[in-house]
């Protein structure tokens, strides 16, 4: 308005004694004038926000990026998972998805989004939110969140019947130990947990800087008792929910084998779909990118997302 630069007119307010603003105070201030993207408040229910906590404590990344946002993060090869990301935070912020390149681990996606100060809740800690989901009722909508972010559900051959088992995965050895209490206040009774990935670990998508463990629901009608109430919302999940409930007792495995390597494949199929859009994406944006290592033949997809 002046015409004067920054420093200037700061002066020019102390010599006139007029009372000004901290940088964060301004910040605050001005956020919603200078952002391009229209944020949104949460206005999700109890479970849904239970849900988000489950969500967070498994493949999810959120951290305080200014005085008025939350940045949420995460990294997969299945598009499944992203569109499960935008169907959580589209409409409250801007959603990105790029491809990237990570050594060891080949190509990949990356979604983001930016969130206002009523999505704090995700920065809860894993344990704190645990417990306020199971005090409000609430738990099978947070285990539902964990299962989509870091479980995984297998149907296999048991002799010639139909094995099913739910899998929970975490680094974090005293949330599992506290969730298998409250799992067993439900009724059931997972085993463990057990170290699945030691410390110092190679895959192919990277080395474990932690000892991954895992809360198995092993016994078969057990895990199709909890899933059945679990209300999961991956489209993977959601589809071997599916077959898991149309399965009866006494129940032969040479009648279930083509459901479950159809689903199988499938999602195969589009996590190497996917992974070779991101790799020619990426390329196409790092002309040097085209010169990383490929290993042909080599599945894209990652443990449980």
């Amino acid at each position: 308005m002046l015409g004067r630069r920054q420093f200037s007119v700061w002066k020019l307010f102390v010599a006139l004694g007029v009372p000004r603003r901290g940088v964060a105070q301004a910040n605050t201030t001005s956020a919603p004038l200078r952002t391009h993207h229209k944020r949104t408040a949460f206005v999700g229910s109890e479970s849904d926000k239970a849900y988000m906590l489950g969500f967070a404590s498994g493949d999810l990344t959120a951290w305080q990026v200014s005085g008025t946002s939350v940045m949420v993060t995460s990294t997969t090869t299945h598009p499944a998972f992203v569109e499960l990301f935008h169907q959580m935070f589209d409409g409250h912020g801007p959603v990105y998805q790029y491809p990237m390149y990570e050594e060891g681990k080949g190509y990949r996606w990356k979604v983001a989004t930016r969130l206002d100060n009523s999505f704090r809740f995700l920065l809860t800690p894993r344990m704190q939110g645990l417990e306020w989901a199971t005090d409000g009722g609430l738990l099978t909508h947070w285990l539902a969140g964990f299962t989509d972010s870091d479980g995984s559900i297998q149907i296999s051959r048991a002799y010639n019947g139909v094995r099913m088992k739910l899998n929970l995965y975490n680094t974090n050895l005293e949330l599992l130990v506290r969730l298998k209490d409250q799992i067993e206040r439900l009724g059931f009774f997972p085993s463990g947990p057990y170290v699945t990935m030691p410390k110092g670990s190679s895959t192919p998508y990277g080395t474990y800087t932690k000892d991954l463990w895992n809360l198995p629901l092993q016994r078969t009608w057990e895990a199709q008792k909890l899933l059945r109430n679990l209300p999961v919302r991956h489209r993977e999940r959601q589809e071997l929910k599916r077959i898991i409930i149309s399965i009866s007792k006494g129940a032969r495995w040479k009648d279930i084998a083509p459901v479950v390597r159809e689903a199988r494949r499938k999602v195969e199929e589009e996590v190497e779909d996917f992974a070779k859009v991101a790799e020619n994406e990426y390329t196409s944006r790092h002309p040097e990118g085209s010169l990383l290592p490929r290993k042909d033949g080599q599945r894209a997809a990652s443990k449980k997302r």
